[in-house]
């Protein structure tokens, strides 16, 4: 049980760290190009027809990308911490948070893109990759972090 649990703590950490590069990703995009190639596909234009038509579109949007990008980073530190100090068994409260800030986070994600039409795979497909993964995480790590010896 205790390793299956150290797996399922090294993935999660490992995955954590891959959304905090995702968070530097974004708020790079947002701060230089605003959007991806998937972006302007979606509303079938470029930057500068967008740019040219309101001039406060792209620092809008670019404002939106940066501060989703520096969310997303302080998030992971906080459930990087968490994974890394509070991963111990019995600790049922962080398996428990674990899995809410993952559904949180994925979910989201995945609604606000299905609502809107935008539903590139290669766009959502970090998001597809690291649910499955963080379930792993939590399908591993859960009998560990719900197991009571008393």
């Amino acid at each position: 049980m205790r390793r299956r649990a150290l797996v399922g703590q090294l993935v999660m950490i490992a995955t954590e760290v891959g959304v905090f590069i995702g968070g530097v990703v974004i708020s790079t995009v947002g701060l230089t190009f605003v959007f991806v190639p998937t972006d302007l596909q979606l509303m079938h234009t470029d930057a500068a027809t967008l740019k040219s038509a309101i001039a406060h579109l792209l620092p809008f949007i670019a404002h939106d990308r940066a501060g989703f990008g520096g969310a997303l980073m302080a998030t992971t530190v906080a459930i990087v911490l968490l994974g890394l100090w509070g991963w111990r068994q019995g600790e049922a409260w962080v398996w428990w948070t674990l899995l809410g800030a993952t559904v949180t986070g994925s979910a989201t994600a995945l609604v606000i893109h299905f609502f809107i039409h935008f539903t590139a795979f290669i766009h959502l497909l970090p998001v597809y990759f690291g649910s499955a993964v963080l379930a792993v995480a939590l399908i591993l790590g859960r009998p560990y972090l719900m197991y009571r010896s008393d």
